[in-house]
């Protein structure tokens, strides 16, 4: 019985089928792909320099959808990659979040729950010198929005 001669036709199939490849062959390949993938670095952008032009107290006129005038003092620190800031809109106990990118604040939506009362806030501004012009909203969850626009300026 004479065998045939392998053509390199067949090699080639033989070899590039993902069936005549064994299971360590593609235990090795995955790992060296994982290997690669996890290698890349997805970095988070450095905003360190847009937070430190924010960071500070302000004196803050807040005026609301009624054109009621208040004034109170807000501090703005960093925290991680982005700000908190104590005493938001002179109402809120426990610091909002917010983020900088450039010379704009957003303020994420966020929830916080009282006693007898929970409120959504959220707002979005900009940084001009040392004036950070910013609205927000105020949801208090019975189809009423509270709206306020700032101008706040940084105690030097």
């Amino acid at each position: 019985m004479k065998k045939n001669p392998l053509y390199s036709k067949s090699v080639v199939t033989r070899l590039t089928s993902v069936d005549s490849l064994s299971p360590l062959v593609i235990g090795i390949l995955f790992f060296i792909v994982t290997l690669i993938m996890s290698s890349c670095k997805d970095d988070e952008p450095d905003f360190s320099a847009d937070i430190a032009k924010v960071v500070g107290t302000y004196t803050v006129t807040d005026t609301d959808e009624d054109n009621e005038v208040e004034t109170y003092n807000v501090t703005i620190t960093k925290v991680g990659n982005g700000v908190e800031i104590s005493n938001f809109g002179d109402i809120m106990y426990v610091p909002v979040k917010a983020s900088v990118k450039g010379n704009t604040l957003t303020i994420p939506s966020q929830t916080f729950k009282g006693k007898t009362m929970t409120i959504k806030i959220h707002g979005q501004g900009t940084l001009n010198g040392n004036t950070l012009s910013f609205d927000y909203t105020i949801d208090t969850g019975d189809n009423y929005l509270l709206e306020h626009s700032c101008q706040a300026s940084k105690q030097l």
